[in-house]
């Protein structure tokens, strides 16, 4: 027969394993639950035991101060017998717990007495100290109050009398342990001095119990009494009895016992509470929590369910949309990257052409402008002549400027280049960019103060570090009506170095310098502040601005490398940059560039061959001659015979001795055989000659000729062109293109 395949069996079964599986879980629940609870249970009670322990502990110490205060004054006053006054003067000051102080003789009699009683029974005795005990006593009034004896000289002795009860009632009564519990004090021997049944005073506290109650079990007292006559501190749970309540009944305590140091014996202070007035609370309390958290648990399970449900529906819609929204970004970022890898080959042949071509423009210019200076120097100023000579010579300045703004696109002069800038020159063109840029909400302001200040920098880089930190700037003020402030001025290396990380109360800063590359090279800094009122920043954002990819613009439209490419700018020019920032106030930016100090100005403080404030190129060739008197003698390096020949025919108008050659090693030759004439006054040399550097070339004679004047001709300012002057291999160094005039106007401060 075949198997039957009966579908209310197969539910059946099923039902059968969800119960089992359900069981099991049940089961597993309820064993994590209890041992949960007993860990949470045996947690607070401990707690409870501890809090019971501090109050017991701090009563304590209370108390040990009280009968030290007492024994001080019971000190004070053994010595005097000034009469009944005197005692009574001190009793009544200290009635509140003090009943009389009774000054007797060797026999027990009384010699002074402000309430007459003697000491009738003594229960209990403590040792203080070698003068002084501690006693439970009754007096023939028929109380019991807690006596302080201190022997006096002659035999005789003093007691100060402690109302307990009224001590009792006010100190201690009063803290309530649980609904029902109370204090217990005792002496050394188990001898109880102070109980809420009065009955118990004076007695031992295990042998007096079961004199006055025989039929009670006091099994698991008198092993915590124990304990306690020990002088050991602790809480401890044991079975005992109310003793307040009809019929004494039978009930679980805890305990927390201390002792109490008197000198060289102690008393013993517990607080005795129920155990159930701990536990019983505490099992209610988690009794509700496990009812409102099955609940809560249900509503989840329930929402968890209808959910699930839910998302499984729609899950493979979600799928197919992720899908497709996948492939559309990995479309879209192919066709970037496509569009990215053209523009990066576009700018390197740019860059490429643009370096040749800055080269031979310069090649050409140098003629030109050459050419147009000899015309110059033979022409008189009034002449019409002179005039078409100057135009020439000032296009060809312009066309020389134009070269130097195509060099700057090539990605070697960006990496290397460096060039002699007026500051305040760069600062403004680079803020004209910025305010090209600049939404209608916003004010661009600026107060430049650097006047004839020069920076050694590429100036494409100083533009691009500027329109980056305004672009953040433009971005943190958003569509709200806001500023940017640039201010430029020159401040003393001293101010960097005082520059403090948290430079103001609630706002944070962070700093990135590198002035230890050539320590004490620069005594002044270019310090441009670049103020917004924007969101501003807190000190966890600013710890990170300057990371490549941290960004805090959402949506992906930032990149996260504008101030971390601003950072690396400025450091490589030897400078550094301080931020400072306070959220909702703004931020300032603060870039410091080193003043290039060593730079050979010219009168007007301008440096040869860049332009004056008008843009024009100041030229006074007649006036730069040097006299007939002081002629110079010149050494000429240069592979271009073109430069060479205008060199040697603008000399000969003037009375210089020049000597041209092509390369260092003609150079060397002529140099040697100066021996006996005239030696040569400066050398000039184009900066690479058929591989061979001019540095290594002023570096082999340097010490040779060391009053030679070394100068170099520039294509571009290379930083270790600029290093090298600074190590005093060369003195100066001219951009190209050069002319006679040019040199003549370097060489000034050294001649």
């Amino acid at each position: 027969m075949a198997p039957s395949h009966d579908p209310k069996k197969k539910k059946r079964n099923t039902a059968s394993v969800f119960a089992a599986i359900l069981f099991i879980v049940l089961t597993a629940s309820t064993a994590i639950g209890a041992k949960i609870w007993t860990g949470y249970r045996d947690s607070l009670i401990q707690a409870q035991k501890h809090h019971l322990l501090l109050t017991v502990q701090s009563l304590g110490r209370s108390m040990g101060v009280f009968i030290q205060e007492y024994v001080a004054d019971l000190d004070g006053l053994s010595p005097v017998h000034a009469g009944q006054g005197e005692l009574k003067k001190y009793v009544d000051s200290h009635s509140q717990f003090v009943y009389d102080v009774v000054l007797a003789d060797s026999h027990g009699d009384i010699l002074e007495s402000t309430k007459g009683f003697r000491i009738q029974n003594i229960y209990s005795a403590n040792q203080i100290d070698s003068r002084t005990s501690l006693l439970l006593a009754s007096l023939e009034n028929g109380e019991m109050y807690l006596a302080l004896q201190m022997d006096t000289p002659g035999g005789g002795a003093i007691f100060l009398m402690i109302d307990l009860e009224r001590y009792y009632e006010t100190l201690i009564q009063e803290l309530r342990v649980g609904s029902n519990g109370y204090m217990v004090l005792k002496d050394s021997k188990g001898i109880i001095l102070m109980h809420p049944e009065k009955a118990q005073w004076g007695i031992e506290i295990i042998q007096g119990r079961m004199g006055m109650y025989p039929n009670l079990d006091l099994e698991s007292l008198k092993a915590m009494i124990s304990n306690q006559m020990q002088g050991q501190t602790g809480v401890e749970e044991y079975y005992s009895y109310w003793w307040l309540e009809s019929g004494n009944p039978r009930v679980r305590k805890v305990s927390a016992y201390v002792p109490v140091p008197i000198g060289e014996d102690f008393l013993i202070l517990s607080a005795v509470m129920d155990y159930n007035e701990i536990y019983v609370p505490i099992a209610e309390g988690v009794f509700k929590f496990i009812l409102l958290f099955l609940a809560f648990s249900l509503a989840i399970i329930l929402m968890a369910a209808y959910m699930v449900r839910m998302m499984m529906q729609k899950q493979k819609d979600m799928e197919q949309i992720a899908y497709l929204t996948e492939l559309n970004r990995l479309l879209e970022e192919m066709h970037r990257s496509e569009e990215n890898i053209a523009h990066q080959q576009r700018l390197q042949i740019m860059g490429t052409m643009t370096g040749g071509i800055a080269h031979e423009f310069n090649n050409m210019l140098t003629p030109i402008m050459g050419y147009a200076e000899l015309l110059m120097l033979e022409l008189p100023e009034s002449s019409e002549l002179y005039g078409h000579a100057l135009e020439i010579c000032e296009a060809a300045e312009k066309a020389k400027e134009m070269i130097q703004q195509i060099s700057s696109l090539s990605r070697k002069n960006m990496e290397t280049a460096y060039k002699n800038t007026d500051a305040a020159r760069a600062l403004t063109r680079a803020l004209k960019m910025v305010r090209s840029i600049c939404p209608p909400n916003i004010r661009l302001e600026e107060q430049i103060c650097l006047e004839h200040k020069h920076i050694l920098c590429n100036e494409t880089q100083i533009y691009q570090s500027i329109l980056n930190i305004c672009v953040n700037a433009i971005h943190a003020i958003g569509q709200g009506e806001g500023r940017i402030l640039v201010k430029a001025s020159v401040v003393a290396r001293e101010e960097l170095n005082r520059l403090q990380p948290a430079p103001a109360i609630g706002r944070a800063s962070t700093a990135r310098f590198n002035l230890s590359v050539v320590p004490g090279s620069w005594n002044h800094y270019v310090c441009i502040d670049i103020q917004d009122n924007g969101c501003g920043m807190g000190q966890e954002t600013l710890n990170q601005i300057f990371d490549p990819f941290f960004t805090t613009k959402k949506g992906g439209k930032g990149t996260g490398l504008g101030l971390a490419l601003v950072e690396q700018i400025i450091s490589s020019h030897k400078g550094g940059v301080y931020v400072e920032s306070e959220p909702e106030k703004g931020s300032t930016f603060c870039v410091y560039l080193p003043v290039n100090e060593q730079s050979p100005y010219g009168a007007d403080g301008r440096i040869p061959g860049t332009a004056g404030p008008d843009g024009q190129e100041g030229r006074h060739f007649k006036k730069s001659a040097p006299s007939r008197e002081n002629l110079w003698k010149l050494l000429i390096v240069d592979d271009n015979p073109k430069v060479l020949r205008l060199l040697e025919k603008d000399g000969a108008k003037l009375p210089i001795e020049l000597h041209c050659h092509m390369d260092f090693q003609e150079a060397l030759k002529a140099l040697a055989s100066q021996e006996g004439s005239r030696p040569f006054d400066a050398a000039i040399s184009e900066q690479e000659i058929s591989g061979h550097s001019a540095i290594d070339f002023y570096m082999s004679i340097q010490g040779q000729y060391p009053d030679l004047i070394k100068i170099i001709m520039a294509d571009r300012v290379a930083r270790e062109l600029v290093e090298a002057r600074q190590r005093g291999i060369f003195n100066a160094y001219i951009d190209k293109p050069v002319s006679l005039s040019s040199i003549l106007e370097a060489l000034k401060p050294f001649l």
